[in-house]
C-alpha cells in the first residue's frame, strides 16, 4: 500500500543495535494525520497538554494546558492525569491513572492515540497503519472508502452469483442536539458506544462501517426481511438502557433505512445508498426511532 505515513518509520537497520532500546510510541488513530502519526516518547517523561512549554502539544481546546503525563515507573511506562478538566481514558475507562501496555488507546481531549513499545513497533506498527487507512478512528468501524469499495465488490459478487445483499443506513436521532447541549466529547462517546453495542448485535459476516458524522452502514448478505430483522434488533439494542458519556447518562436512539439490492440492479454503490438514505430519511419523518425498509 503507497502511503506518505511509511516515509516515517524509523526501523533499524539489520544488525545494528537500537540506539534507544526502551523507546516508546504514541500513534495518532485520530483525528487522523499521516504526516504526523508516529509520536516518540523521548526520555522517561512525556508532559502532553495544550501549553507550548508541554513535550507533545496538543492544539485542541478540549485538552487542557497541562493534561497528562507519561512517565518510566521501573520496567514499564504509566500514564497519569495532571487535573485536567475533560480527563483522560485509556482502553475507553476514565481513569486517574494506568499502567501501560503495548496496545493500549489513549484518549486525551478528542485525540486517540496507540501506546507502542519498541518491541512492538515493527510488526505492530504497520498493523496500526493498515487499520487507519480502513477503519474509523473514533469508533472503530470500517471507514467511507472502505465501505464503498466493499460494496462495489458485493455487488458484482451478489448479481454473479443471484445472492441477497442489503444495506442498513442509520444515523443518532437529534445527535446535533446532543453535542450542542451536553459537549462534543459527549458526543464522541455516543458514537464509540453506538458502534459497540451495534456491532455486538451484528453477526460477524456483516460488515459495519462509518458513512459520515453520525451516519453508518450496515452490509449484510441478508434478504429484506432478515435485514429488516437485524436493524430492528439494532433499534432496540441501542435504545434498551442510556449511554454513559463524559456529561452523564444519555438517552439515544436511532433511525434506519433498509434497502436490498434490486435484482435487476446494474447501479454504483453509491446509487444503493441512496435507496438506503431515502428510506432512513423516511423513518425520521414518521417519527424517529424506527426501522423503514424497502418493499
Amino acid at each position: 500500500m503507497d502511503s506518505p505515513v511509511f516515509a516515517t518509520m524509523m526501523l533499524t537497520p539489520a544488525g545494528q543495535t537500537p540506539t534507544s532500546p526502551s523507546q516508546q510510541w504514541l500513534i495518532q488513530l485520530h483525528p487522523l494525520d499521516l504526516e504526523q502519526s508516529k509520536i516518540p516518547i523521548n526520555g522517561d517523561c512525556l508532559i502532553i497538554g495544550r501549553s507550548e512549554f508541554c513535550d507533545l502539544q496538543l492544539d485542541d481546546h478540549w485538552v487542557s494546558r497541562q493534561h497528562a503525563k507519561i512517565q518510566r515507573v521501573g520496567a514499564g511506562f504509566e500514564i497519569r492525569d495532571l487535573g485536567s478538566t475533560n480527563g483522560l481514558s485509556v482502553n475507553d475507562q476514565q481513569v486517574p491513572v494506568a499502567e501501560l501496555q503495548s496496545g493500549d488507546r489513549i484518549r486525551i481531549g478528542k485525540r486517540i492515540f496507540r501506546f507502542l513499545s519498541d518491541a512492538d513497533v515493527e510488526s505492530k506498527y504497520y498493523e496500526t497503519v493498515y487499520s487507519m487507512m480502513t477503519r474509523d478512528g473514533l469508533t472503530g468501524a470500517y471507514n467511507k472508502r472502505y465501505l464503498m469499495e466493499f460494496l462495489e465488490r458485493e455487488i458484482l459478487r451478489s448479481r454473479r452469483f443471484s445472492r441477497h445483499l442489503s444495506l442498513i443506513l442509520f444515523d443518532v436521532d437529534h445527535f446535533k442536539s446532543i453535542n450542542d447541549t451536553y459537549g462534543h466529547l459527549a458526543g464522541d462517546d455516543v458514537l464509540r458506544e453506538l458502534a459497540k453495542r451495534v456491532q455486538a448485535t451484528i453477526g460477524a459476516e456483516e460488515v459495519l462501517s462509518r458513512f459520515g458524522g453520525e451516519e453508518f452502514a450496515i452490509v449484510a448478505e441478508l434478504s429484506l426481511t432478515e435485514a429488516a430483522a437485524l436493524a430492528e434488533l439494532c433499534r432496540q439494542q441501542v435504545s434498551v438502557e442510556p449511554f454513559s458519556t463524559s456529561n452523564g447518562f444519555l438517552e439515544v436512539t436511532i433511525s434506519l433505512g433498509v434497502a436490498q439490492l434490486p435484482r435487476d440492479f446494474s447501479g454504483t454503490p453509491q446509487q444503493l445508498l441512496s435507496l438506503a438514505d431515502e428510506l432512513l430519511y423516511a423513518a425520521k419523518r414518521s417519527g424517529r426511532n424506527r426501522v423503514c425498509h424497502s418493499s
